[in-house]
């Protein structure tokens, strides 16, 4: 949230601990300890900014979801400043209504060079051979997600490389996945009518990679 406030140009300062202090008791009022929290401001430009701390509906992927995978759309969609999660509520409300009349998941966003950057709600990992390919830094929002699935690939030994995912080469890769706080890393079953292995030995190594990170993280 802090970053994305710097990149919104807007001169607003707000130390992280009035952050806490305003989750804190949204929580302590509810007497709910484990829920999504969304921060809204609005008129940053303005003499009167709007803060909202709300609860949102949380969407967990089912087991069968992870076993045999979901199923995507591409959507023609450019974000002017991928790096900011700025709201775009016209665009939510058509990608939405898409995904429901699809039946699909999620949608990848692709861009004016006919390339997918990422998904309408999450980073996308494209599987080929021993390496996993995604968009360049600069063509997406930094997620915590994808920076760690980066981050354990790495780490582990397996190679991770950022380039411009053309959509007429999407057919080459192997394996595709989503990742996000909710879904962590999920198996992508189609894009489109383009159908990918959920069962790729490399997939589900990083499947079980980021789950064992997230587990030990639990146990401390």
């Amino acid at each position: 949230f802090i970053n994305s406030l710097k990149l919104s140009k807007s001169s607003l300062e707000i130390p992280i601990s009035e952050i806490k202090k305003s989750i804190n008791k949204l929580t302590e009022l509810n007497k709910i300890s484990n829920y999504n929290v969304k921060i809204v401001f609005n008129n940053l430009n303005s003499n009167s900014i709007n803060k909202y701390y709300f609860f949102i509906k949380t969407s967990y992927p089912t087991n069968e979801m992870y076993d045999e995978g979901i199923k995507t759309l591409t959507y023609n969609a450019i974000r002017e400043n991928p790096h900011a999660k700025v709201i775009n509520q016209s665009l939510r409300d058509n990608v939405n209504a898409l995904l429901k009349e699809k039946d699909c998941y999620e949608a990848l966003y692709i861009n004016d060079k006919n390339e997918i950057t990422e998904g309408s709600r999450s980073n996308t990992f494209f599987l080929k051979g021993k390496k996993v390919y995604t968009a360049p830094a600069k063509d997406v929002l930094l997620g915590v997600t994808r920076q760690r699935i980066i981050r354990l690939c790495r780490e582990n030994g397996i190679e991770v490389i950022e380039m411009p995912i053309k959509l007429n080469e999407i057919n080459k890769f192997d394996a595709v996945f989503m990742s996000g706080t909710s879904p962590k890393v999920l198996p992508i079953k189609y894009i489109d009518d383009i159908k990918y292995d959920t069962k790729y030995p490399l997939l589900l190594k990083i499947m079980k990679i980021y789950d064992d990170e997230i587990n030990n993280y639990l146990k401390k």
